[in-house]
Protein backbone atom coordinates (compact mmCIF):
# COMPACT_ATOMS: atom_id res chain seq x y z
CA UNK A 1 0.00 0.00 0.00
CA UNK A 2 1.02 3.60 -0.25
CA UNK A 3 -0.11 7.25 0.85
CA UNK A 4 -1.49 9.18 -2.52
CA UNK A 5 0.80 12.51 -2.38
CA UNK A 6 -0.64 13.63 -5.71
CA UNK A 7 -3.20 16.27 -3.53
CA UNK A 8 -4.35 17.61 -0.16
CA UNK A 9 -7.81 15.73 -0.78
CA UNK A 10 -5.88 12.16 -1.65
CA UNK A 11 -3.50 12.62 1.17
CA UNK A 12 -6.23 12.83 3.67
CA UNK A 13 -8.69 10.26 2.33
CA UNK A 14 -5.29 7.90 2.39
CA UNK A 15 -3.89 8.99 5.34
CA UNK A 16 -7.12 8.43 7.17
CA UNK A 17 -7.72 5.22 5.85
CA UNK A 18 -4.44 3.85 6.97
CA UNK A 19 -4.86 5.46 10.33
CA UNK A 20 -8.41 4.80 10.84
CA UNK A 21 -9.72 7.90 11.51
CA UNK A 22 -11.84 10.26 10.32
CA UNK A 23 -10.68 13.68 8.78
CA UNK A 24 -12.29 15.87 11.40
CA UNK A 25 -10.39 13.64 14.29
CA UNK A 26 -7.12 14.14 12.11
CA UNK A 27 -7.86 17.76 12.47
CA UNK A 28 -8.93 17.83 15.55
CA UNK A 29 -5.78 16.06 16.70
CA UNK A 30 -3.19 18.46 14.91
CA UNK A 31 -4.85 21.17 16.45
CA UNK A 32 -4.75 20.51 19.46
CA UNK A 33 -0.94 19.11 19.43
CA UNK A 34 -0.21 22.23 17.60
CA UNK A 35 -1.41 24.35 20.51
CA UNK A 36 -0.09 22.22 23.27
CA UNK A 37 3.68 23.01 21.10
CA UNK A 38 3.08 26.49 20.23
CA UNK A 39 6.73 26.95 18.95
CA UNK A 40 8.49 24.27 20.36
CA UNK A 41 9.03 21.98 17.17
CA UNK A 42 10.58 19.15 19.46
CA UNK A 43 6.94 18.86 21.22
CA UNK A 44 4.97 18.78 17.97
CA UNK A 45 7.24 16.26 16.54
CA UNK A 46 6.64 14.22 19.69
CA UNK A 47 3.01 14.50 19.64
CA UNK A 48 3.04 13.66 16.27
CA UNK A 49 4.87 10.53 17.04
CA UNK A 50 2.86 9.29 19.76
CA UNK A 51 -0.39 9.86 17.88
CA UNK A 52 1.23 7.83 14.84
CA UNK A 53 2.00 4.77 17.66
CA UNK A 54 -1.34 4.89 18.80
CA UNK A 55 -3.04 4.41 15.55
CA UNK A 56 -0.19 2.40 14.04
CA UNK A 57 -2.21 0.00 11.44
CA UNK A 58 -1.14 -3.48 11.12
CA UNK A 59 0.53 -2.68 7.91
CA UNK A 60 2.57 0.53 7.02
CA UNK A 61 3.21 1.67 3.55
CA UNK A 62 5.46 -0.43 1.86
CA UNK A 63 5.52 1.62 -1.40
CA UNK A 64 6.28 5.20 -2.47
CA UNK A 65 5.38 7.48 -5.45
CA UNK A 66 8.26 9.40 -6.53
CA UNK A 67 8.37 12.43 -8.61
CA UNK A 68 11.13 13.12 -11.03
CA UNK A 69 11.92 16.00 -12.97
CA UNK A 70 13.57 15.80 -16.03
CA UNK A 71 14.23 17.63 -19.39
CA UNK A 72 14.02 15.11 -22.03
CA UNK A 73 15.03 15.42 -25.73
CA UNK A 74 13.12 14.17 -28.52
CA UNK A 75 13.06 10.52 -28.97
CA UNK A 76 14.05 9.53 -25.22
CA UNK A 77 10.67 10.54 -23.12
CA UNK A 78 9.71 7.60 -23.83
CA UNK A 79 12.66 5.85 -22.23
CA UNK A 80 11.12 5.32 -18.67
CA UNK A 81 13.64 3.33 -17.27
CA UNK A 82 15.00 5.56 -14.03
CA UNK A 83 18.66 5.26 -14.89
CA UNK A 84 21.72 6.70 -12.48
CA UNK A 85 24.17 8.58 -14.16
CA UNK A 86 26.98 6.07 -14.42
CA UNK A 87 24.52 3.85 -16.75
CA UNK A 88 22.87 6.60 -18.37
CA UNK A 89 25.77 8.18 -19.72
CA UNK A 90 27.97 4.86 -20.35
CA UNK A 91 25.99 2.35 -21.99
CA UNK A 92 23.66 2.36 -25.46
CA UNK A 93 20.57 4.19 -25.01
CA UNK A 94 18.52 7.09 -26.48
CA UNK A 95 20.14 10.06 -24.45
CA UNK A 96 23.56 8.82 -24.95
CA UNK A 97 23.06 8.63 -28.72
CA UNK A 98 22.24 11.72 -29.11
CA UNK A 99 25.37 12.98 -27.05
CA UNK A 100 27.29 10.61 -29.34
CA UNK A 101 26.00 12.18 -32.69
CA UNK A 102 27.29 15.78 -31.23
CA UNK A 103 30.67 14.21 -30.66
CA UNK A 104 30.37 13.82 -26.66
CA UNK A 105 31.01 10.26 -25.34
CA UNK A 106 31.62 8.47 -21.89
CA UNK A 107 33.58 4.88 -20.34
CA UNK A 108 33.75 3.86 -17.10
CA UNK A 109 37.36 3.41 -16.37
CA UNK A 110 39.43 3.08 -13.11
CA UNK A 111 36.41 4.06 -10.87
CA UNK A 112 35.01 6.65 -12.39
CA UNK A 113 33.65 8.10 -15.44
CA UNK A 114 35.97 9.10 -18.72
CA UNK A 115 35.05 11.93 -20.88
CA UNK A 116 35.70 11.55 -24.86
CA UNK A 117 35.13 14.86 -26.86
CA UNK A 118 35.82 15.26 -30.65
CA UNK A 119 37.47 12.21 -30.38
CA UNK A 120 40.14 13.13 -27.95
CA UNK A 121 39.95 12.09 -24.24
CA UNK A 122 38.86 15.52 -21.98
CA UNK A 123 41.13 16.94 -19.29
CA UNK A 124 39.17 18.17 -16.65
CA UNK A 125 42.78 19.37 -15.20
CA UNK A 126 43.16 21.74 -18.31
CA UNK A 127 39.61 22.75 -18.74
CA UNK A 128 39.67 26.66 -18.27
CA UNK A 129 36.12 27.02 -18.62
CA UNK A 130 32.68 26.15 -16.90
CA UNK A 131 32.80 24.09 -13.51
CA UNK A 132 35.46 21.46 -13.73
CA UNK A 133 35.84 20.35 -10.09
CA UNK A 134 31.42 20.17 -10.48
CA UNK A 135 32.20 17.66 -13.30
CA UNK A 136 34.56 15.77 -11.60
CA UNK A 137 32.56 15.55 -8.59
CA UNK A 138 29.49 13.96 -10.89
CA UNK A 139 32.08 11.76 -13.08
CA UNK A 140 33.07 10.21 -9.76
CA UNK A 141 36.09 11.05 -9.71
CA UNK A 142 36.04 11.57 -5.48
CA UNK A 143 36.18 8.26 -4.11
CA UNK A 144 32.77 7.88 -1.85
CA UNK A 145 31.25 11.07 -2.71
CA UNK A 146 30.03 9.61 -6.14
CA UNK A 147 26.57 11.08 -7.00
CA UNK A 148 25.09 9.56 -9.80
CA UNK A 149 21.99 8.96 -8.30
CA UNK A 150 18.49 8.94 -9.55
CA UNK A 151 16.21 11.18 -7.65
CA UNK A 152 12.69 12.70 -6.85
CA UNK A 153 10.28 14.34 -4.48
CA UNK A 154 7.81 12.56 -2.68
CA UNK A 155 5.07 14.62 -2.90
CA UNK A 156 3.11 16.17 -6.13
CA UNK A 157 0.83 18.72 -4.61
CA UNK A 158 2.17 21.77 -5.03
CA UNK A 159 5.61 21.10 -6.44
CA UNK A 160 5.52 23.05 -9.83
CA UNK A 161 5.72 25.96 -7.28
CA UNK A 162 9.16 24.74 -5.83
CA UNK A 163 12.05 27.26 -6.68
CA UNK A 164 13.48 23.55 -7.44
CA UNK A 165 11.39 23.07 -10.43
CA UNK A 166 11.56 26.00 -12.10
CA UNK A 167 15.23 25.95 -11.99
CA UNK A 168 15.41 22.03 -13.80
CA UNK A 169 12.87 23.66 -16.67
CA UNK A 170 16.16 24.91 -18.25
CA UNK A 171 19.12 22.77 -19.61
CA UNK A 172 19.84 20.26 -16.41
CA UNK A 173 22.90 21.50 -14.94
CA UNK A 174 24.91 18.55 -15.94
CA UNK A 175 24.64 19.38 -19.82
CA UNK A 176 24.94 22.89 -18.70
CA UNK A 177 28.40 22.48 -17.13
CA UNK A 178 29.11 20.12 -19.78
CA UNK A 179 28.59 22.48 -22.51
CA UNK A 180 30.54 25.65 -20.76
CA UNK A 181 33.40 23.45 -19.91
CA UNK A 182 33.76 21.59 -23.54
CA UNK A 183 32.83 24.88 -25.39
CA UNK A 184 29.93 22.94 -26.85
CA UNK A 185 27.45 24.97 -27.38
CA UNK A 186 25.55 23.98 -30.41
CA UNK A 187 24.89 20.92 -28.19
CA UNK A 188 23.17 23.58 -25.84
CA UNK A 189 20.78 25.27 -28.72
CA UNK A 190 19.53 21.38 -29.65
CA UNK A 191 18.81 20.35 -26.63
CA UNK A 192 16.68 23.77 -26.13
CA UNK A 193 15.03 23.31 -29.15
CA UNK A 194 14.00 19.85 -29.15
CA UNK A 195 13.41 18.94 -25.72
CA UNK A 196 10.18 19.19 -23.63
CA UNK A 197 10.22 19.48 -19.25
CA UNK A 198 8.41 16.28 -17.54
CA UNK A 199 7.49 14.99 -14.69
CA UNK A 200 7.67 11.43 -14.02
CA UNK A 201 6.04 9.28 -12.19
CA UNK A 202 7.29 5.91 -10.22
CA UNK A 203 5.70 3.90 -7.30
CA UNK A 204 8.63 1.68 -5.93
CA UNK A 205 9.20 -0.20 -2.49
CA UNK A 206 9.72 1.93 0.52
CA UNK A 207 12.89 0.29 0.88
CA UNK A 208 14.33 0.82 -1.78
CA UNK A 209 14.29 4.80 -1.49
CA UNK A 210 16.54 7.02 0.84
CA UNK A 211 15.00 10.05 2.17
CA UNK A 212 17.64 13.24 1.65
CA UNK A 213 19.71 13.48 5.11
CA UNK A 214 18.14 10.35 6.50
CA UNK A 215 19.85 7.41 4.27
CA UNK A 216 20.19 5.36 7.46
CA UNK A 217 16.69 5.09 8.34
CA UNK A 218 15.78 1.44 8.31
CA UNK A 219 12.45 0.52 6.49
CA UNK A 220 10.00 1.16 9.31
CA UNK A 221 11.58 4.52 10.47
CA UNK A 222 10.97 5.75 6.27
CA UNK A 223 7.01 4.40 7.03
CA UNK A 224 6.87 6.01 9.66
CA UNK A 225 8.76 9.33 8.98
CA UNK A 226 6.92 9.37 5.24
CA UNK A 227 3.56 9.47 7.70
CA UNK A 228 4.99 12.74 9.64
CA UNK A 229 5.54 14.43 6.48
CA UNK A 230 1.78 13.88 5.13
CA UNK A 231 0.28 15.47 8.76
CA UNK A 232 2.68 17.88 8.55
CA UNK A 233 1.69 19.05 5.41
CA UNK A 234 -1.65 18.97 5.61
CA UNK A 235 -1.02 20.97 8.90
CA UNK A 236 0.70 23.25 6.43
CA UNK A 237 -2.68 23.29 4.34
CA UNK A 238 -5.36 24.03 7.87
CA UNK A 239 -3.12 26.97 8.47
CA UNK A 240 -2.41 28.72 5.49
CA UNK A 241 -3.96 30.17 2.33
CA UNK A 242 -3.40 27.22 -0.25
CA UNK A 243 -2.92 30.06 -2.66
CA UNK A 244 -0.03 31.72 -0.93
CA UNK A 245 1.73 28.08 0.12
CA UNK A 246 5.11 26.78 -2.02
CA UNK A 247 6.65 23.74 -1.95
CA UNK A 248 8.91 23.86 1.56
CA UNK A 249 9.26 20.61 2.88
CA UNK A 250 8.83 18.44 0.15
CA UNK A 251 10.94 15.26 0.82
CA UNK A 252 13.83 14.67 -1.54
CA UNK A 253 14.12 10.62 -2.22
CA UNK A 254 16.73 9.25 -3.79
CA UNK A 255 17.79 5.45 -4.56
CA UNK A 256 21.45 4.27 -3.99
CA UNK A 257 23.96 5.32 -6.24
CA UNK A 258 24.13 1.95 -8.68
CA UNK A 259 20.52 1.08 -8.51
CA UNK A 260 18.19 1.20 -11.49
CA UNK A 261 14.33 1.17 -11.81
CA UNK A 262 12.92 -1.24 -14.49
CA UNK A 263 10.53 0.74 -16.38
CA UNK A 264 7.37 -1.54 -14.58
CA UNK A 265 8.22 0.92 -11.76
CA UNK A 266 6.80 3.58 -14.19
CA UNK A 267 2.88 4.92 -13.59
CA UNK A 268 2.94 7.92 -15.64
CA UNK A 269 4.56 11.25 -17.24
CA UNK A 270 3.44 14.67 -17.60
CA UNK A 271 4.80 17.55 -19.96
CA UNK A 272 5.34 20.78 -17.60
CA UNK A 273 4.05 23.91 -19.10
CA UNK A 274 5.84 27.47 -18.24
CA UNK A 275 2.26 28.18 -17.59
CA UNK A 276 2.00 25.46 -14.39
CA UNK A 277 5.13 26.71 -12.91
CA UNK A 278 3.55 30.07 -12.53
Amino acid sequence: MFIDTHSKESMEKTLCDLLNVTEDELYAIISEIGSRAGDDYDIWKSGIRDFINQHRPSSLPDEILLFHLARRLQGTEDDVIARNLLDLLTTENAFSKVLKEHKVEFYKEDGHIETIYNGKNVDWEKCWNGNSSYMKSRLGYFKGREDYCFNGFAFKDLLYKNSYARNLSGVPEFIGQLIECLGCRELGHFFMEHSAYFCYEYKIPIDRVMFDDHDSYSTGMKQKYLIECVIERLRDYRYSNPRYMYDHENPVLRLADDDILPASYFVSKEIITGDMLR
